[in-house]
Formats: C-alpha cells, sequence, structure tokens
C-alpha cells in the first residue's frame, strides 16, 4: 500500500499503486475540484506533486498544462497513477458561504412542528403504586396509541428518577422520540436542509420561536464525482458500494455542518428532534441512499415522488438517533423536492396573474404560474452557470470575478477583493452580457471580425487576440490575476453559455405555449437560488437568458427551496400543503416536444428577448 500525503490539510490516504491520485483523495475525504468526474474533460483537478517522480505527461495533460506548469510539479489528478509514495498540494477556495445562507425570506407560517413537547409531573412509584415505568409515561401522555421504543424505554427508569418524576416527553405525532428528566419544554430545535447538486446547506431552527439560529453551508462533497447530477448517477450505477459512497458523503458533509452550528450555538445535537429535506430528485435518492439510475435514460423514472420520512439513525445523520427526517416530494425526475420547497415558499397557488419562477443552476428548474395552473418543467442548462465547463470558470469563491463592466476598459468585482483567479457564473452572464454590448461579440455568439474590431475603444480591442484555434478575449491579464496567467473567455465558453441560456428560453417558451400566453403576458419573474440573488437583472436579459420585463418586475427571492423547507419544518399545515402543491404541479417533460429543438435554436441568440 502506498501512503498519499494532501496538504495543507495533511490527510493520509493508503491506496495500492495503480490508483489515481483522485480517486486516493476520494478515499481521504480530500476535495479535489472535479467537474467532470474524472473524465479528463475539464481540466480542474490541478494539483501540484511536492515529493514523488512526476509521471510522464498525458495526451489529456497537454491540453490543460503548460510544459513549464508539469516540470514544476503540476499534473491533473484525475490522471496521474501513482506508484510511490506522494505527497500531493490540493488547491484550496474559500467559499463565498454567505452567498448561500443570506437572503433569507419571510416565513408566512403559523408555527405548528411535527415535534411536540409535554411537561409531565408524573406521580412517584411506591407499595401501593407499583405500576411499571412505561405504563406510567403512557398513561400521562395525551394519545394512547403510542407504540413501545425500545430506545427509550432502555433509559427510562433512570430518566424517570433523575428528574425527580419530572420528565419531558418528546413527540412526533403518535411516536414518541425521547424523554427527557426536568422541563426542557423550552429547548426544541430543528433543522432546515437543503441539498443542492454544488452546495448543501443547514438551517438551525427553534421550533418554539420559528426562528433560525444558525446556518451553515459548504460545497457539496459528492462534487469530487461531477459538478452534473448525470455524473453522480453514472457513478452510483455502478454498484452499491458506489452508491453507499455517494451517500455517506453528503451525510458526513451535513454533520460537519450540523456539529459547527450545535458547537457555535451551545445546543447539543441530541436536541434536534426532526429534519426537513429538499433537493433536485437525484439528490433526493442519494440522500437516502436509492438507486437513481433511472433518472438518467429516458423516460426518468424516479424510484419514489411522494413525501417520505425516515430515523435520522438510518441514515447516519447526526441529530436525535431516533429523530424524523422528511424529505418533501419531488415532482419528476429532474423536478425535485426543491423546485416543491420554492413553490411553497412563494405560495405558488395563491400567486395573482401570470408568474414565472426560474432557479438557474446545472438543471433550472422552471415553474408557470397562471389561470389556475402550475406548470412545471427541467431545463438541462448543464454546469456552466456554475463556473464549469468554462475554461477560467469556478465556483463562487474568494478570487472569483462576479461582476463585468466594459466602457473605454473592462471593471471587476471580484468575491473576497482578492486577485482574481477564475469567474464564477454571475461574472460569466456580467462578462458576456457586456462584450455583447459593446459590440466585442454579435447576436449569434461569434466574436468581432477584423473590420467590426476598428470600432471597439483601443484598449477592449488589445483584449482581443486570435489564439491557436480561435479568437479570444482577455478579461484578466497575468500581471493582475492570482496564478500569473491570464484570465480570458474563449470561443468555446461563450457557445457553453448560450446551450445553457437556450435551454432555458426553450423551456420558458414551451410552458407559455401550454398554458396559452405569449411571452409578453408573464406579469412577474422571481429568480430563486443563490445564484439568482447575484446576477444583475439587465445581464441576464441582455443575452436572452430570461424574457423582457421591467427590471422592477423581476425579483430576486434568494434561497427558497431552503425557505419552503424551514416552512415545512415549523408547520404540519405547510407539509400537507407542500404535497397537494406536487401533486397539482402539471410537469411537462421537454424532451418529449417535438418544437424543443426549435425553441433551443431560437434561444441561443444573444439579445432581448420580448
Amino acid at each position: 500500500m502506498l501512503n498519499i500525503t494532501f496538504l495543507p490539510s495533511g490527510k493520509v490516504a493508503q491506496v495500492p499503486a495503480g490508483q489515481s491520485i483522485l480517486q486516493a483523495a476520494i478515499s481521504a475525504g480530500v476535495q479535489v475540484i472535479s467537474t467532470c468526474g474524472g473524465k479528463g474533460t475539464c481540466g480542474k483537478c490541478r494539483v501540484q506533486i511536492t515529493t514523488g517522480t512526476p509521471s510522464q505527461m498525458t495526451e489529456i495533460e497537454k491540453k490543460f498544462l503548460k510544459v513549464s506548469e508539469w516540470e514544476a510539479g503540476w499534473t491533473l489528478a484525475c490522471q496521474h497513477i501513482l506508484r510511490e509514495d506522494t505527497t500531493v498540494r490540493v488547491q484550496e477556495l474559500t467559499d463565498a458561504i454567505k452567498r448561500k445562507t443570506d437572503f433569507a425570506g419571510k416565513l408566512p407560517v403559523k408555527i405548528k412542528p411535527s415535534v411536540k413537547k409535554f411537561l409531565l409531573n408524573l406521580a412517584k412509584p411506591s407499595v401501593e403504586d407499583q405500576t411499571p415505568d412505561w405504563e406510567r409515561l403512557m398513561a400521562a401522555l395525551p394519545s394512547s396509541k403510542i407504540s413501545f421504543n425500545r430506545t427509550v424505554a432502555a433509559s427510562l427508569p433512570q430518566v424517570f428518577r433523575k428528574g425527580g418524576f419530572q420528565v419531558t416527553a418528546v413527540l412526533a405525532g403518535e411516536r414518541i422520540l425521547a424523554v427527557e428528566p426536568g422541563d426542557t419544554t423550552q429547548v426544541c430545535y430543528g433543522a432546515a436542509i437543503d441539498v443542492g447538486t454544488t452546495t448543501v446547506v443547514v438551517y438551525l431552527m427553534d421550533l418554539n420561536t420559528g426562528t433560525v439560529i444558525k446556518s451553515g453551508a459548504l460545497t457539496n462533497p459528492q462534487q469530487v464525482f461531477g459538478a452534473d447530477v448525470i455524473s453522480r448517477i453514472t457513478h452510483a450505477a455502478k454498484g452499491p458500494d458506489q452508491l453507499r459512497e455517494l451517500q455517506e458523503r453528503v451525510v458526513r458533509g451535513l454533520n460537519k455542518i450540523i456539529a459547527g452550528l450545535c458547537q457555535e450555538s451551545e445546543i447539543n445535537k441530541e436536541e434536534i428532534y426532526t429534519a426537513v429535506v429538499v433537493g433536485n430528485t437525484t439528490m433526493a435518492h442519494l440522500f437516502l441512499g436509492i438507486d437513481p439510475t433511472f433518472l438518467a435514460p429516458s423516460p426518468f423514472i424516479p424510484a419514489f415522488r411522494a413525501a417520505v420520512e425516515v430515523q435520522a439513525g438510518e441514515l447516519g445523520l447526526e441529530i436525535l438517533r431516533s429523530g424524523t427526517v422528511r424529505v418533501l416530494p419531488n415532482i419528476a425526475g429532474y423536478v425535485g423536492s426543491d423546485t416543491v420547497g420554492v413553490m411553497l415558499a412563494v405560495e405558488a397557488d395563491m400567486l395573482a396573474g401570470i408568474n414565472l419562477i426560474v432557479d438557474i443552476g446545472t438543471n433550472g428548474e422552471i415553474v408557470l404560474c397562471g389561470k389556475e395552473r402550475m406548470l412545471t418543467c427541467s431545463a438541462a442548462a448543464g454546469p456552466a452557470f456554475e463556473g464549469a465547463e468554462i475554461k477560467f470558470g469556478m465556483r463562487a469563491a474568494a478570487g472569483a470575478v462576479e461582476g463585468v463592466r466594459i466602457a473605454e476598459d473592462v471593471q471587476l468585482e471580484v468575491i473576497g477583493g482578492t486577485k482574481p483567479q477564475g469567474l464564477c457564473g454571475s461574472g460569466l452572464i456580467d462578462a458576456i452580457a457586456e462584450m455583447h454590448k459593446a459590440g466585442v461579440i454579435g447576436r449569434t455568439g461569434r466574436f468581432a471580425s477584423e473590420n467590426e474590431q476598428e470600432k471597439l475603444p483601443v484598449l477592449i480591442r488589445q483584449r482581443l487576440r486570435k489564439s491557436e484555434r480561435a479568437y479570444e478575449f482577455v478579461l484578466v491579464w497575468g500581471k493582475d490575476s492570482a496564478t500569473g496567467e491570464d484570465i480570458v473567455l474563449t470561443q468555446k465558453d461563450i457557445r457553453e453559455m448560450q446551450l445553457a441560456k437556450g435551454a432555458i428560453m426553450a423551456g420558458i417558451r414551451i410552458l407559455c405555449r401550454e398554458m396559452g400566453i405569449e411571452l409578453q403576458e408573464i406579469e412577474q419573474i422571481l429568480l430563486a437560488g443563490a445564484f439568482g440573488n447575484y446576477i444583475r437583472k439587465e445581464s441576464a436579459v441582455e443575452i436572452g437568458l430570461l424574457p423582457s420585463l421591467p427590471l422592477e418586475k423581476i425579483l430576486s427571492i434568494g434561497n427558497a427551496a431552503g425557505d419552503g423547507a424551514k416552512m415545512a419544518l415549523l408547520s404540519l399545515e405547510e407539509r400537507k400543503r407542500a404535497d397537494e402543491l406536487s401533486k397539482r404541479a402539471e410537469h411537462v417533460e421537454l424532451s418529449s416536444k417535438k418544437e424543443f429543438q426549435q425553441e433551443f435554436l431560437k434561444g441561443l441568440d444573444f439579445g432581448i428577448v420580448q
């Protein structure tokens, strides 16, 4: 076995010879950026070998690395095969976590959670009253239908006597979750969880007051298997071990967040009695450890659609072991409980007029509400909006360009105010919109011809250069970047954005057609998700990602999926509404629509869509 040490964490993996660095990183629990899941197509899994003998440069590495970089020890983790003990330095990104947890919307709910606490002052046993502890407990509870719980009964004698027969019973419906000594009625917590393809978020909530105590997020640990759901489905389909690997990784990530929130709040994790989870259909399957294989091929069949409730201990989620974990219902193979959460948060069944709800991510979930109908679809946007499949794309972390302005020259906004090292999705949209307005690219996405370039400002013209294959635009000169390398937008990058936004616009048009309305009849657009909060509305309209509406009619609503999870955590009525919304939603499968290809091609052009 070889010892592979990863810096700066110091984690060590023991792996057999013949594995790749990426496989060793997975074994060690080290997060290596790998948007393609190790297929060798993204070039993002760059690591530096600090001790050990470099292998021969592969043909794939030649596409993404300069010879000077390779000579300095840089390699692609998916390409380097291990033959000896090796030390590897991994590029770390400081995630902009507040982007994921800020922008919490209002929660229009009446607090009535599934978990209730009952303070019981019990008579102490005596020679005259020899009632067993369990029966004494049952006689004092409001329901006679509670079944025997071995875990609770196991500690009941000690709990009763520690509390002097004053105890607090914790119930979820007609299930007893715990019995605690003394009066703990003021201590009642739950977790609202959003399992995103890119980011997982946990909100620790006080179930008595309905307030968020703390929230936390981290990059989904499944990312190492690919940035998109198809990559992860492919990995899970290899067998039960791989499925278990994906399930355990996301749960470990959630446990890490929960442990941190409990420590910060001085809360015992056993005082978290329940959790509500949302995520796209694939993420819901993987969170529960359910085979998602048949979500990938048509007709995209999930293993389940209705809400699922299990005990936390079954999943390894580190809250009260007997606590309840409820995954809200899905709608279809690619429209999941996260969309149901969004619909719940915006009260989609009560919106007046024609409303378009768009959650932009690796899959663009779209909901069109109006005429007493709720239509949904999923547009396969791919990972471009997350910065993947873009040459210098990256997730929203310190050093990512998030805003671009072009006038006489280029002005940038960078997360964390540091030197730029790439650009995230909002920066990509901004850059392309500004390039289109400035005339650097035309309506079809092609770079300006030599004649057209003469009209550009001098400094902008200098940034437009011809590479070996095609034109590219220098967004950041090497002297100003964190890596010392020019950060460019290539023709391929622009095409990736066109494919992504073309799919979204095609989905919007087809839903409008299904409802029998024109685009101009949409009265309001609601942008869900953290990403929706950071894109400039005018840029989204400029590139034709969204229909042209007055900007005040395009509203960012934050992590509405997370807000929906909070609402369902706080209210049994909202859980019921979530079930009803998923049943009422009419799903439109875009792949079955013969007009999709035509609308998709129409949506590729840049420009304002009326």
